[in-house]
């Protein structure tokens, strides 16, 4: 069952300045074979990949050399699916889904079950990562839709990596190209990174060969392609299915594997650099007030952000920030 196209109404090209969002025609539940390029599994209903012995194998029996997790792509659309309860997730993980690639949304439009979901998925164990689809036409929309998209997460467990989806036939439609698409990836990966979040790139085989360089581009590649074939130049995360079935949702399932152990790659301890201002995460969550890092006091105001270059009293204690945010003694 191949997915609805992506395809962009004619609608004015997104600007700046001009935030409200052109969403797609036909944008559905989960993403990927948009351009007819994913190749659809045709397995009679079987599941793409199964679990035998502690090895996946996919749908001939044959193992898949490498993949080390189960994942999920989740949109408001399997909420919905489910009624008023929204998504079992302890049923989901229980069925084997260690994490969840969820939709942030559109930019400045968030997916309205983003909270519940990112929150849903931590409590029952299962690592969070998000995505988020592009309509960006130049570099500077493209880190506009960053910005965006780290004041969305910074509130949140994010324990996987950050998607920029760049499957949008609106880019195509305004003349963009191979180069252009290439280096607002780029511009969104590097802002991504430089916040102290993975990024991810995010698209199906198709745009990956035609519409962007993928040798000038220094991130992970989460590569969308239906069937049994999962191998590309610096793919971590294999979408191979969205028509799988997962325990606690109802309907198609978008399906992944995961190649990379982002448990060790990406730290659950650490600051995050957002909007200029500093926070610091532990166990992947914000904290506020006094922290301890690296032998040095930093504080935290209720909002989370660093306090420094300053004096002030906490407690009815004064106390001196330098510009680093540490305590001087």
């Amino acid at each position: 069952m191949k997915m609805r196209d992506k395809k962009m109404s004619g609608r004015a090209a997104l600007r700046p300045s001009a935030p409200t969002p052109i969403r797609p025609v036909f944008r559905t539940a989960v993403l990927a074979g948009i351009l007819g390029a994913a190749m659809t599994f045709t397995s009679m209903g079987a599941q793409p990949w199964t679990m035998e012995n502690g090895q996946y194998v996919d749908a001939s029996g044959a193992p898949i050399a490498g993949a080390l997790a189960k994942g999920i792509t989740v949109t408001k659309y399997q909420n919905r699916a489910n009624a008023e309860n929204g998504i079992d997730w302890a049923k989901a993980a229980a069925d084997g889904v260690s994490f969840a690639m969820i939709r942030v949304g559109y930019y400045r439009d968030k997916d309205p079950y983003f909270d519940r979901n990112v929150m849903e998925a931590d409590a029952n164990g299962i690592k969070a990562g998000v995505f988020f689809y592009t309509q960006a036409l130049d570099v500077q929309t493209a880190i506009d839709e960053a910005g965006y998209v780290l004041k969305v997460i910074k509130d949140f467990p994010i324990s996987y990596p950050i998607a920029y989806d760049v499957e949008s036939q609106h880019l195509l439609d305004n003349g963009l190209t191979r180069q252009q698409i290439t280096d607002n990836v780029n511009a969104f990966c590097k802002t991504i990174a430089d916040a102290g979040y993975r990024p991810v790139v995010y698209a199906n085989n198709e745009w990956l060969t035609k519409n962007m360089d993928t040798s000038q581009i220094p991130y992970d590649i989460w590569y969308a392609r239906y069937g049994t074939i999962n191998s590309y130049p610096n793919r971590t995360i294999w979408q191979g299915t969205d028509t799988g079935t997962v325990d606690g949702i109802n309907g198609n399932v978008t399906i992944e594997l995961a190649f990379a152990d982002y448990a060790s790659l990406i730290p659950a301890d650490g600051w995050k650099h957002v909007d200029g201002s500093w926070y610091y995460m532990k166990d992947y969550r914000k904290q506020t007030g006094w922290v301890q890092v690296d032998g040095s006091w930093y504080y935290l105001d209720p909002n989370g952000c660093m306090i420094s270059n300053t004096t002030m009293d906490i407690d009815g204690v004064s106390y001196t920030f330098g510009s680093s945010g540490a305590m001087v003694q």
